[in-house]
């Protein structure tokens, strides 16, 4: 029997599986909560500076690893924010714009 080695790039795909096939109505409550977590601007700023990097051919391959994990994490915080939003409009709120000036 092999060992299977499971690729980092499937993971985000397997998180949106998970997010868009809630067994039960997300909450106000919850739905607000995970609305609220977003990337430091500390994060933001070493992204900016790894898709330069990238942009310009020169990331390292732990910078790459880092990248791909960011990006990642963005499309499975995207999924969620998603979710999050539709949950409020069913609930009959208006979800809050991000404020965050980047």
């Amino acid at each position: 029997m092999g060992v299977y080695q499971a690729s980092v790039d499937f993971e985000p795909v397997i998180w949106a599986r998970l997010i868009q096939a809630p067994k039960a109505p997300i909450a106000p409550e919850a739905a607000r909560y995970l609305l609220s977590i977003d990337f430091s601007e500390a994060d933001h700023a070493r992204m900016r500076e790894l898709m330069d990097k990238s942009g310009d051919g020169a990331l390292m391959p732990d910078e790459k690893a880092e990248l791909d994990g960011y990006v990642n994490i963005a499309n499975v915080l995207s999924v969620m924010h998603s979710q999050a939003r539709v949950a409020l409009r069913k609930s009959g709120f208006e979800p809050l714009r991000a404020t965050r000036n980047t």
